[in-house]
C-alpha cells in the first residue's frame, strides 16, 4: 500500500524531473558536438523547456550541474570496479572489469570530455574529479595493505593512486582516439599492467 506521507508527484518528483530534463538537454547538446564552456545558461534552459529562472532555482550554476550529471552516473562508472576491489577480485576477472570501464566510459563520453574540459579552468569541478577518482584510489590503497600483509615488500600508498589516475587517463585517451574493435585488447593489456603493479615483490 502506497505511504499516504510521499506523494511520488508532489513537489519533490516535479523537482526530479525537471533535473533530469535538465541533464537529458545537456548531455544531447554534448553528444551533438557542442562544448559544455560554449553553452549559456538560457541555451541550456531552452533546450529543457524551462525558464532561466527554473534552471537557478535548480542549480547553483553550469559546475554546479557538470559535478550533478557526474555524480548521477558514478556508479555507471565506478562500481563494478569499485566491487572488484571489494570483493579481493583476481586476473581472471580484472579484464573484464576494465572491459565494462571502458564500456562505460563510451557511454558517457561526451560527458566525461566536458567534465576534463571545465575541470581545467574551473578549482570547483577539479576538486569533485579529483575526490571521486581518490576516493576510490583509497578503497585500492586499503585492498593492497590487505594483500600484502606479512610480505616482505609493504604496499607502497602511491601504487593505488598511479594505478587509479593511470587507468582513469588511459581509459580516456582509448575512448577518444580509438575504435571499439580495440577495446578488447586494451582492456587485455591494461589488466595485466594492473595486476603485475599489485602484485608483491
Amino acid at each position: 500500500m502506497p505511504s499516504v506521507t510521499r506523494n511520488p508527484r508532489g513537489t519533490s518528483g516535479r523537482r526530479e524531473a525537471v533535473e533530469q530534463d535538465v541533464f537529458d538537454s545537456v548531455a544531447g547538446l554534448l553528444a551533438a558536438g557542442e562544448s559544455f564552456t560554449s553553452l549559456g545558461v538560457q541555451r541550456i534552459a531552452e533546450a529543457a523547456g524551462i525558464a532561466r529562472t527554473t534552471f537557478y532555482g535548480h542549480f547553483a550554476d553550469k559546475p554546479t550541474l557538470l559535478i550533478r550529471m557526474t555524480e548521477a552516473v558514478s556508479p555507471d562508472l565506478f562500481s563494478t570496479a569499485e566491487a572488484w576491489v571489494a570483493e579481493g577480485g583476481g586476473r581472471e576477472s580484472l579484464t573484464e572489469t576494465v572491459a565494462g570501464l571502458v564500456a562505460a566510459y563510451r557511454r558517457h563520453a561526451p560527458l566525461l570530455r566536458a567534465l576534463v574540459e571545465v575541470a581545467g579552468y574551473e578549482p570547483q569541478v577539479q576538486a569533485y574529479w579529483h575526490a571521486r577518482i581518490e576516493l576510490f584510489a583509497d578503497s585500492l590503497r586499503a585492498r593492497l595493505e590487505r594483500d600484502r600483509e606479512g610480505s616482505a615488500s609493504p604496499s607502497n600508498p602511491y601504487i593505488a593512486s598511479l594505478i587509479a589516475w593511470g587507468t582513469e587517463r588511459s581509459i580516456a585517451v582509448q575512448v577518444a582516439d580509438r575504435p571499439p574493435a580495440e577495446d578488447a585488447a586494451f582492456a587485455d593489456g591494461i589488466a595485466s599492467a594492473i595486476w603485475a603493479t599489485m602484485r608483491p615483490v
